[in-house]
């Protein structure tokens, strides 16, 4: 939370401000989405924070302190539905209003499609406590960009639109609320002052503003404790992207003419950030850093605060031509980038044409993803499952593809006509029929008929693409890449997080965190009766699974440890350290040496396992029990070794 107090008379409003208005609390909420049982997607610890509520916080407390008169206090609290200490603290504040002279504005930032439903049954709660209620994101800037405005753009001519202004927007404009289309820069302020003075809009526009004199997205200091696993700020240093990709929303919401922050500004926030905390982690979150014309001024920026002493570390996104850029990436790579998103989306060239993806040539892949690993960059790959020419196995094989041809990580979506994008509103022309429920828009769930698969076979591809990618040989594979010890701890992190969120929490790791909780008394309105004896059963259930999960993560990520940190000595005595045992002195060299591999371990394991119900049924293989012992020994003693090593590596890591 943030509180002001005005006292520079040169800063009051110029109109007048009502006077039976003695406390301006505003609150700004990023909502979460419903899960299919309607539980809110809600954790201990948030891994990304929203750069767009960083932005709106900024905005809103520079325009507040010309707004307000001196005397009347501010408040503005950001926080973020999906977070467990913010959900409470969202309750604790609920419970104080309506307050007497207090004018309550609550703006849902950001919402995304699948994070509509949440954000309207928001909404309507404060709403019933007095409170004048503002939306604003890519679903209602994109649907109306898209389903009432219609796409003005002479490069893409021919893309349909109702010129219908959607349901569910016009639904909440009906209810109260008010409807903030576009970027909030330039309009944001007047919009809060009209609605101090009580005389708000229905609809706001905020269009494509210039950023170079707009305020830099902030987190209040207190923002990350308690709340996220790691303090990483965000910054955007431009929006807009030029290319056409036709399932893209960023294009028809913020444009394809990039406008730029100034690189001064975003050096300085940087800087500050060096000193207040020591170091500085964060993600450029541009659709496409590549293209910001200023690019070059940033980076040279950032490599003289490291050369100044600063620890720098941060990632960005990018388009799959950037190498072809004189110096992007060995700027990149001194100025501390560490990892580089970037949208491939097929390893099919007819997908990639049909998506209007043309810039992606598939015979380049290598070369950039090999500069980017000599460089020390890893690479993360967005990838789209279910264009109209995947099947079954044609998507297996491209992501086998994906991992050879050097992505070190990646994320994969499903094919989902997003409201805002041009595969939407060719989709709603022809009548396709898609899932009315908007909690599953979210790219992880199927929501419309395939030409090619069933919904369940598309639905098997995706998830085994996340088991695929992310076996054990791939990420050991992957960590090897990695020159700097550095940067493997970083991918492994991101390894540990990507596979609990998709194996264990069964969402996509980009909503994750970790730990969940499931509030009952919290869920969808209208959701299924959920007796509380099967909820606490389900309880049950899922924890003692957390568990067992636990167990198995454990013990697959002890082998990729082993296997990349004694990757050299590993390899030269390999027939040493694997096979079966060789008496009691290998098993002591094995058990309690300098380097340790799994290898063995698992060999013996699986021998084991495969024998099952033989192991109690027939006496003759009673001597496997006795041939166990020394195995299960060592697995305490790996098992106690590894901990150790995990909190060196976690030390090493902090420093």
């Amino acid at each position: 939370m943030i509180t002001t107090e005005i006292d520079d008379p040169a800063e009051r409003a110029q109109t007048e401000f009502p006077s039976e208005i003695r406390r301006v609390v505003v609150v700004l909420i990023k909502p979460t989405s419903y899960d299919d049982q309607g539980f809110p997607f809600r954790f201990w610890r948030g891994v990304l924070p929203s750069n767009s509520l960083a932005a709106m916080q900024a905005l809103t407390d520079e325009a507040l302190g010309h707004i307000v008169p001196a005397g009347v206090p501010v408040e503005i609290h950001m926080y973020e539905d999906c977070v467990k200490n913010h959900a409470r603290k969202l309750a604790a504040l609920q419970r104080r209003f309506p307050e007497d002279g207090t004018r309550l504005i609550v703006g849902l930032v950001a919402v995304q499609t699948a994070q509509f439903p949440r954000a309207c049954d928001l909404l309507d709660a404060w709403s019933a406590l007095g409170a004048t209620c503002v939306i604003g994101g890519f679903h209602v800037s994109g649907s109306i960009a898209t389903m009432l405005d219609g796409v003005d753009d002479p490069q893409r001519p021919d893309i349909p639109s109702p010129h219908k202004m959607p349901a569910e927007i016009q639904k909440i404009i009906d209810k109260g609320t008010i409807v903030f289309q576009g970027e909030a820069e330039e309009v944001w302020p007047d919009a809060l002052e009209e609605i101090l003075c009580d005389q708000p809009r229905s609809l706001y526009r905020g269009g494509l503003p210039p950023l170079g004199d707009a305020p830099i997205p902030s987190y209040p200091p207190e923002y990350f404790e308690g709340s996220f696993a790691t303090p990483i700020g965000t910054f955007d240093t431009g929006r807009g992207c030029p290319f056409e990709c036709s399932f893209c929303t960023i294009i028809n919401v913020q444009g394809r003419k990039t406008r730029f922050r100034t690189p001064e500004a975003i050096i300085k926030a940087i800087e500050a950030l060096c000193i207040r905390d020591g170091s500085a982690s964060f993600f450029f979150t541009d659709d496409n850093f590549a293209r910001n014309p200023m690019w070059r001024k940033i980076l040279r920026g950032l490599i003289d605060l490291r050369r100044e002493g600063h620890e720098i570390a941060f990632m960005i996104e990018s388009d799959l031509v950037c190498y072809k850029m004189k110096d992007f990436l060995p700027m990149l790579s001194e100025a501390g980038c560490g990892q580089i998103f970037m949208g491939v989306e097929s390893m099919n060239p007819e997908s990639l044409q049909d998506a209007n993806k043309w810039q992606n040539k598939i015979q380049d892949f290598k070369i950039l993803w090999d500069q980017c690993h000599e460089l020390g960059i890893a690479v993360h790959a967005g990838y789209i499952i279910g264009f109209p020419h995947d099947t079954p196995e044609s998507i297996q094989a491209d992501v086998e593809s994906l991992f050879e041809v050097g992505v070190d990580q990646a994320s994969f979506f499903m094919l989902t006509p997003l409201p805002g994008s041009e595969d939407h509103a060719r989709a709603v022309a022809a009548g396709v029929d898609m899932d009315p429920d908007l909690s599953k828009r979210d790219s992880f769930h199927v929501v419309m008929d395939h030409p090619r698969m069933s919904r369940d076979q598309w639905f098997a591809a995706y998830q085994k693409a996340w088991r695929s990618f992310y076996r054990v040989r791939n990420m050991i594979a992957a960590l090897k890449r990695c020159d700097s010890r550095k940067f493997r701890r970083g991918l492994m992190r991101n390894f540990l997080w990507y596979r609990w969120s998709f194996a264990t929490e069964r969402t996509h790791p980009m909503i994750a965190g970790l730990y969940r909780f499931r509030d009952l008394a919290d869920r969808k309105p209208g959701s299924a009766p959920l007796a509380y004896p099967r909820y606490v059963a389900q309880e049950i259930w899922r924890h003692m699974r957390y568990v067992g999960r636990g167990f198995a993560e454990f013990y697959r990520f002890q082998h990729v440890v082993f296997e990349t940190e004694f990757a050299p000595v590993i390899a030269e005595k390999r027939d040493e350290l694997t096979g079966r045992l060789r008496g009691v002195g290998d098993w002591v060299r094995r058990t309690f040496g300098h380097v340790m591999t799994r290898q063995w371990l698992n060999a013996f394991w699986i021998e084991y396992g495969h024998k099952r119900w033989h192991l109690l049924l027939n006496p003759w293989t009673y001597r496997w029990h006795v041939y166990m012992l020394p195995y299960a020994f060592s697995e305490v003693i790996y098992t106690l070794r590894f901990i150790l090593k995990i909190r060196r590596l976690s030390r090493g890591a902090a420093g």
